[in-house]
């Protein structure tokens, strides 16, 4: 009798279970982050039914998440319907503009204060950072220490200006309809990054270290307000940076967050219970809770620098 139960194990009774594959995912593998799904060292595509660029998807009442924009609009224009897409276009389009983003959080007091005009900088405290609208990763982000680094400065290419927060901590929480899934802490990779010192144009580079410790009370009411805004997004984070007086404050969402750690397969349990009406199974549940632990150790493995446990 065998005493020791096996990750190989887990493998074989995947086998024996018709929960897994039952959610498609759209994605893009032209996006460096992606490869956490569509990589096969990780175990996304043995939980969902990954449809990229090369995979024809026929019209079926298969749920979908939509990681992939372009993918959705064509199998929305091939005859898919839209019922069956979670993270719809409309309301990922809510967040990836920083200026609808900015203007429907404008009032809380989890946002840094904001102007969206050159003509009102006056009404903010320096340093400011401006932010071009509809991009990513930090690019075109400019900081202002004083009102003399304005000078010669096109700021007609900003769409936001807000006030630099003192961060003393900076975290991503990626949630499911408000539900919060992981916490993982963002560690500035270099000076250029901590400072908001870097070129216009790069991208600002951070390692990530997943957390041990439950989200306290206090963050959770922060998702929790800032998910009822979008209550229309499905699977999406909140990344979130906490000041020099413990305060902490909601910086953006994003509706394709680099799905690191695993957290594919914490997804997948939400999604196949919102979709179906009833949780996966114990044998389906224990099965992507060791795929989820190994793609954690699969993500730690790639690059040892970059991610950890904390």
């Amino acid at each position: 009798m065998r005493s020791i139960y096996t990750f190989e194990d887990f493998i074989l009774e995947a086998d024996e279970t018709d929960q897994l594959k039952k959610i498609c995912i759209a994605v893009s593998v032209e996006m460096p982050d992606n490869k956490y799904v569509y990589d096969s060292k990780y175990n996304v595509s043995k939980v969902f039914e990954l449809l990229d660029k090369n995979k024809k998807a026929e019209p079926s009442e298969t749920p979908v998440l939509n990681y992939a924009n372009w993918k959705i609009e064509k199998m929305i224009k091939d005859g898919w319907d839209s019922k069956f897409i979670y993270n719809s276009i409309e309301a990922k389009q809510r967040v990836s503009s920083k200026v609808k983003w900015c203007k429907t959080h404008e009032e809380s007091e989890h946002t840094p204060k904001v102007v969206f005009d050159k003509s009102n900088l006056k009404e903010l405290k320096y340093p400011i950072i401006a932010k071009p609208d509809n991009r990513y990763s930090g690019q075109g982000i400019m900081v202002f220490k004083e009102e003399k680094d304005l000078e010669g400065v096109d700021l007609d290419q900003f769409s936001v200006f807000s006030e630099k927060i003192n961060i003393v901590d900076e975290l991503r929480i990626y949630c499911w309809k408000g539900k919060p899934l992981m916490l993982v802490y963002r560690v500035p990779a270099n000076e250029e990054t901590k400072n908001l010192s870097k070129k216009a144009d790069d991208k600002l580079v951070f390692n990530y270290e997943l957390s041990k410790s439950p989200i306290t009370e206090n963050l959770v009411s922060v998702v929790e307000e800032f998910s009822k805004e979008h209550n229309d997004l499905d699977f999406y984070s909140v990344d979130i940076v906490i000041d020099d007086k413990d305060h902490p404050y909601v910086i953006e969402m994003s509706s394709e967050p680099g799905p690191v750690f695993g957290v594919m397969g914490h997804v997948y349990k939400e999604m196949y219970k919102d979709y179906y009406g009833e949780d996966v199974s114990d044998k389906t549940n224990k099965i992507i809770d060791a795929y989820i632990e190994e793609d954690i150790n699969t993500t730690i493995a790639s690059d040892e620098s970059r991610f950890k446990r904390r």
